[in-house]
């Protein structure tokens, strides 16, 4: 079904993709000093959780305060609310960090994370265009995330395609702009991608084409990372309509319908992700799912908001 708004998930910055080389960021802090926590500050407790949890083990700076130099001034924004900022922070801890901590290991965030999250109250309305900016990548530094007043952590379709749909996706541009990408991902749909008409096509067009949103018909590395966040956030039944089958643990694909137009095409490039990702960073992408998937049934308030899954 047509939206009167698409929702656009942009691309991180070009510049990066263009001049970045293997094994070239460094994980030294971009933070000149450690930040001064006033103990009687009525956002003390926040900003100290904020520390010990993103800056401290990592190396990112989680923004929620707006600011002009933080902010994209050609949109009119409002800040996050402050509850909601608590709130957005404990489940970007419980569905992103604490994830890769756990497959990859801290040493693997801090190297490749993007050094700032920053989140925005409402969202990037483009006028001009009938489109809404879920979120941006800035040169693998900064990622924006938009319409956090809306956070709802008993809707998980909504926090994928707010926050960790687009998390995974601009980390996954982070990890191909560092290390090669895989050339041969170009040819797989090579004539079928349209970066000018996208957005008008229904998922279901999108599917029967080899792709696996709207969106990763925009261009080959879109496309390549839609296949990885697609693959850990998306659910079975999900899946099933692509006609990709997926074990009831989440831990692997069981079934693929080769008569089910374009889904032997998908299936095709999930495996070239998942060879690239192993070959590259040692990364399981099919185990990353599954905890992912895992923490997803999981969720409750109290959990993301203590901090309590697996303790």
């Amino acid at each position: 079904m047509q939206k009167n708004i698409k929702h656009i998930l942009l691309a991180a910055a070009v510049v990066m993709g263009m001049t970045a080389c293997e094994d070239k960021l460094n994980s030294e802090s971009i933070f000149e000093d450690v930040p001064v926590l006033d103990p009687n500050s009525a956002t003390y407790e926040f900003d100290k959780y904020l520390y010990e949890n993103f800056e401290k083990p990592y190396n990112i700076a989680f923004l929620y305060k707006l600011a002009d130099e933080t902010t994209d001034m050609d949109y009119n924004l409002v800040p996050v609310e402050y509850e909601k900022a608590q709130v957005v922070a404990h489940a970007v801890k419980y569905l992103w960090l604490d994830v890769y901590d756990q497959q990859m290991g801290a040493d693997f965030l801090k190297l490749y994370a993007p050094r700032i999250v920053n989140v925005i109250g409402s969202e990037a309305v483009n006028a001009a265009q009938g489109t809404v900016t879920l979120g941006v990548a800035e040169g693998g530094v900064k990622i924006t995330l938009y319409n956090m007043n809306g956070i709802d952590l008993n809707d998980m379709s909504w926090l994928n395609k707010y926050i960790f749909h687009v998390m995974h996706h601009e980390f996954s541009h982070i990890l191909h702009q560092t290390k090669s990408f895989p050339k041969e991902y170009e040819l797989i749909s090579a004539g079928k991608y349209d970066s000018q008409s996208w957005q008008y096509h229904t998922d279901e067009e999108a599917y029967a084409l080899g792709f696996v949103t709207p969106y990763s018909m925009s261009e080959a590395h879109e496309d390549f990372v839609e296949v990885i966040s697609s693959y850990i956030t998306d659910t079975r039944e999900t899946w099933q309509k692509r006609g990709i089958t997926m074990a009831a643990d989440h831990t692997h694909i069981v079934e693929i319908d080769e008569d089910q137009p374009g889904t032997a095409t998908i299936a095709y490039k999930i495996t070239m992700c998942k060879d690239w990702l192993s070959e590259k960073f040692d990364y399981t992408l099919d185990s990353l799912r599954a905890e992912v998937q895992r923490r997803q049934d999981a969720l409750t308030y109290d959990i993301v908001m203590n901090d309590s899954y697996g303790k």
